[in-house]
């Protein structure tokens, strides 16, 4: 147990393989292991990516259980698991990676009979992972808009989604408007979170807050604002699943004056003390100065 806390201590990277199979196509695993040096002695937040410290370190934890499995491996990256913040060092972990990863929609890979490490299995690119790396490194909790640019191109809207997009949008810039209020009795399949999105994006509403009776649609909002705003590095998304929290969203658009876009379910709020619930929680989000409030699946 002693040789173990030590062993703890010691200054961590990130590494980042694959295998070359077909089980494992388009797979990334994202892990961590320790380096042999003293950070008393060596600055561990300036040590090289892919430098050989790094490399030979990753190796030796990889081939801790892969050799007697006799596989071949292709390491990919490494990248001390330490920065500096201030005049400080800070560290983090391959889970924190990990969890950037899933809130930014990127699934994991599951394996069968397969132990914990399976867990550390992504359908991913390298530079998807890179950019992971810097997202925990500057306190994000999920990617930015663009930073996973497969499959990515403009929505071209049809004639009636556009049409409602361009009313909603010109009720919204009248200035002496009486009620900035817009119905859209839409259809099964209209395409509604696209098209409310981009009057969030066209008008540039710095906060906008989705309310819905169903949470399960959190997963078809995520993906439509990663359609929407894909191009647009100054939004974010945020949700209990996905993206950044709200406390994080607020504090980025302090610090960096980003724009969002935040996810929440009627039944989640309706449990805070503000609205006579029996819960403390959500006053931050009742007490947000929203510009666009989207009321999802409002059904007469």
């Amino acid at each position: 147990m002693k040789t173990k806390y030590f062993e703890e201590l010691k200054p961590k990277l990130i590494y980042v393989f694959r295998i070359n199979d077909a089980a494992h196509r388009d797979c990334l695993k994202i892990g961590e292991a320790t380096m042999d040096v003293d950070p008393e002695e060596v600055d561990i937040t300036a040590i090289a990516s892919n430098s050989k410290v790094l490399n030979k370190a990753a190796r030796n934890r990889i081939d801790q259980y892969t050799a007697t499995a006799g596989i071949a491996y292709e390491l990919l990256y490494t990248e001390s698991a330490s920065y500096r913040k201030g005049t400080h060092p800070i560290g983090f972990n391959d889970k924190d990676v990990h969890e950037v990863l899933q809130r930014s929609g990127i699934r994991r890979k599951e394996f069968k009979n397969i132990d914990k490490g399976g867990r550390e299995w992504f359908v991913t690119d390298l530079e998807t992972v890179k950019k992971a790396i810097a997202a925990v490194k500057e306190g994000r909790e999920s990617l930015n808009p663009g930073d996973v640019t497969v499959g990515r191109s403009p929505i071209e809207f049809r004639p009636e989604q556009a049409e409602a997009i361009n009313k909603t949008v010109k009720l919204f810039k009248k200035s002496q408007a009486k009620s900035r209020r817009m119905l859209w009795n839409a259809k099964m399949r209209f395409g509604k979170t696209l098209s409310a999105l981009q009057v969030a994006k066209v008008l540039q509403f710095e906060r906008t807050l989705i309310l819905t009776h169903r949470p399960v649609v959190d997963d078809g909002w995520f993906k439509d604002f990663d359609k929407i705003f894909y191009d647009s590095p100054n939004y974010a998304y945020g949700s209990k699943n996905y993206g950044s929290s709200h406390k994080n969203l607020e504090h980025r658009h302090a610090r960096e004056g980003i724009h969002y876009v935040y996810f929440a379910s009627m039944q989640d709020l309706r449990g805070s003390e503000t609205v006579g619930g029996k819960f403390d929680k959500n006053d931050d989000v009742f007490s947000t100065p929203w510009d666009y409030i989207i009321i999802d699946e409002a059904h007469a």
